[in-house]
């Protein structure tokens, strides 16, 4: 997972270098880098079944996802908006402004309580859940329905794979629950 992170996100900081409006172009490249790795990381997330080996990819998929994500966050709120939440506010909306903080937040404690907190409490698999929810509306909303291009594409198969581990988790979970039914039910 490192080289694939470290390859991806080196080219999305060194290709703006031969565009105008470089740090613009670095912004975008760098949300394309957290898009493909939020797509096997919620992919993983849903799947049915749990294996060390499935929550460790999921793990560092997850979390290259948000370091891609704070680069990102870097360029538009940092250098961009020049640190001021208030020209975030005035530029995007308040809507879009508090939902994009909210998955900062929200991502960066998810990710706290993944790496160091070793609890199968019921608070933290909703609160997960939740995020892996919430934070995919927001890209799916902002890349797919407000954007174009490339970004477009890649927030549709992110949303298909998740969709697609979901109905698979859920196919299964009835097909479990239909066959301890059988099982449990009296022979005529």
């Amino acid at each position: 997972m490192f080289i694939p992170f470290a390859l991806l996100l080196c080219a999305a900081m060194l290709r703006p270098e031969l565009r105008p409006k470089m740090v613009y172009w670095r912004a975008v490249y760098s949300i394309w880098v957290t898009i493909l790795f939020m797509t096997p990381a919620l992919f993983l997330f849903f799947w049915p079944g749990s294996s060390d080996r499935k929550n460790n990819y999921w793990l560092l998929c997850w979390t290259a996802g948000f370091l891609a994500y704070m680069v990102h966050f870097y360029f538009t709120v940092g250098v961009i908006f020049h640190g001021s939440l208030a020209e975030v506010y005035a530029k995007q909306g308040p809507i879009i402004a508090t939902s994009n903080l909210l998955d900062t937040a929200w991502w960066a404690f998810d990710l706290v309580l993944a790496w160091f907190v070793r609890s199968e409490a019921k608070w933290i698999k909703i609160q997960r859940i939740a995020a892996h929810v919430y934070i995919p509306v927001t890209f799916f909303v902002s890349a797919v329905i407000i954007k174009h291009g490339v970004v477009r594409g890649l927030g549709i198969a992110m949303t298909v794979a998740m969709l697609t581990s979901v109905g698979v988790r859920l196919i299964r979970r009835k097909q479990a629950a239909t066959a301890a039914t059988g099982r449990l039910a009296p022979s005529p």
